[in-house]
């Protein structure tokens, strides 16, 4: 805690830049989408480099074949988004509609199995939500491919540099006693 609050004006001012970058990815969400796929591109090719070197300093490790698939895969999809960045705009939004659609079921079908505890309507609420938010970038393709990953980074950028503020406007200053 006490390094919390002796970074506070920090945490603070990185709430505010987060929250700017995000204002700054939901007005230009076909230019943080394209962003967004080229980054995923380079984390699967990085990622896949990783992987082979491992893969080659044990390759007398059981399980060397199976590595060398998930390390190539990483690399040629990586290629592939950087090579083809609409093409793999269309292709990151179509697992998000399938992701959205399949945790909005799993939601609901938990929220039902929580029916014993008192928030459990929240879960069914979130299940619905997730859904929505499926149907919603499926009724609007293609044309909703273009947007949707950079809308969705600038939302999770504004509300992560809230919470940073919020978390810096809670800590108390380091010569105020603790708020009880």
């Amino acid at each position: 805690m006490d390094s919390l609050k002796n970074h506070r004006t920090l945490l603070f001012v990185e709430g505010i830049l987060f929250t700017i970058l995000g204002f700054f990815a939901v007005a230009l969400p076909g230019i943080s989408t394209l962003s967004a796929e080229i980054f995923i591109g380079w984390l699967l090719i990085i990622s896949g480099a990783i992987q082979l070197y491992r893969t080659f300093k044990m390759r007398e490790t059981e399980g060397f074949a199976g590595s060398l698939i998930v390390g190539l895969l990483y690399m040629i999809f990586g290629i592939l988004l950087i090579l083809f960045p609409i093409a793999g705009i269309y292709s990151l939004t179509a697992l998000l509609i399938f992701f959205f659609a399949a945790e909005g079921i799993a939601k609901i079908f938990l929220g039902f199995q929580f029916r014993s505890v008192k928030p459990w309507g929240w879960f069914i609420v979130n299940g619905v939500i997730a859904l929505l938010l499926a149907l919603v970038i499926w009724w609007g393709w293609p044309a909703t491919a273009l947007w949707t990953l950079g809308m969705l980074v600038g939302i999770n950028l504004i509300f992560f540099g809230v919470s940073l503020i919020s978390l810096a406007l809670a800590l108390p200053k380091n010569d105020e006693p603790p708020k009880q």
